[in-house]
């Protein structure tokens, strides 16, 4: 199904993954969209559910702009795997036209196990060396969506050939002493509501104003937004995966109250944890009992 969304700045043509969602059948590709924005366009990311959008700049230049202030300007084969339940930047379209492909992806664990698998550094940001093989890996998610006969195996498929051209194409992360200790002690810490940047700067042998200027040039993030962000990746697996209350869990992933992890949650993922859960198990098709969750949120 085809539908075309637009406005000034904008002019989006979505071919819509109509099969019958089946829990547990792998990658399951929601969208494949051509996009076309104008100048000074920012994008939004406001979606009516979770996904993980994986794009392709094929013409123009964009201006990516993070919370920190941080900026870097983006142009014709650059591409992204992006999780928009924790974006924390904007893209900006500086030409007078920018076209790119973009897929959204469910983010359920057969999605988030696999892209752990190959991007074990993080989610891949880079200019491809190879532009044209990852144009035809999108172009063949579309001809499978768009199949009379379509159906999620060929649609999953087709998405795993893209995010293995992506794997082959990615740049080696090679990453300085300090970054590589630094996410040491943030993925042993976290938990710790008391973990500081100070704190992770020392475990770096590193000063914080060093350690922050790695985080930025090396990484394009924060030293705090890569604490936030580990703490929430842990916060989503045991809000899917466990029946914990969300007391317990906000003990356990780095927050004093519940009330600060619901209201960081709703911040990032435009949700309750609550409502997360309840929508992520159906999307797994693994119901927990209400009575786990009763009074929480």
């Amino acid at each position: 199904m085809r539908r075309v969304w637009e406005s000034h700045g904008f002019r989006e043509i979505y071919d819509v993954n109509t099969t019958p969602f089946e829990p547990g059948c792998g990658l399951r590709v929601q969208t494949f969209c051509r996009s076309t924005s104008y100048r000074n366009w920012k994008n939004g990311t406001d979606l009516p559910r979770p996904a993980v959008i994986a794009f392709l700049i094929l013409s123009g230049r964009q201006r990516l702009a993070r919370r920190d202030g941080s900026c870097r300007e983006l142009g014709p084969g650059y591409f992204s795997l992006i999780d928009l339940r924790s974006v924390d930047a904007d893209f900006i379209t500086l030409s007078e036209k920018l076209e790119r492909y973009f897929i959204l992806l469910e983010p359920g664990p057969a999605l988030l196990g696999l892209v752990g698998q190959m991007f074990p550094g993080g989610l891949p940001a880079f200019q491809a060396k190879f532009p044209d093989r990852l144009r035809l890996c999108f172009e063949e998610i579309r001809r499978e969506i768009t199949r009379p006969d379509a159906d999620d195996a060929g649609i999953g498929g087709a998405a795993y050939r893209l995010l293995h051209e992506a794997m082959t194409q990615r740049p080696a992360l090679t990453l300085p002493e300090p970054l590589l200790l630094a996410r040491r002690c943030i993925d042993a810490r976290f938990p710790d509501v008391r973990l500081s940047r100070e704190d992770v700067a020392r475990a770096s042998c590193v000063s914080v104003s060093t350690l922050a200027a790695l985080f930025r040039t090396r990484l394009g993030s924060t030293i705090g937004s890569e604490i936030r962000s580990r703490r929430m990746e842990k916060v989503r697996q045991l809000l899917t995966f466990s029946n914990k209350p969300v007391s317990e869990i906000a003990a356990e992933c780095g927050f004093s109250y519940a009330y600060y992890l619901s209201r960081e949650f709703r911040a990032v993922h435009g949700m309750t944890p609550l409502a997360y859960r309840r929508l992520s198990r159906r999307q797994s098709d693994e119901p927990g009992p209400e009575s786990a969750t009763r009074g929480d949120g």
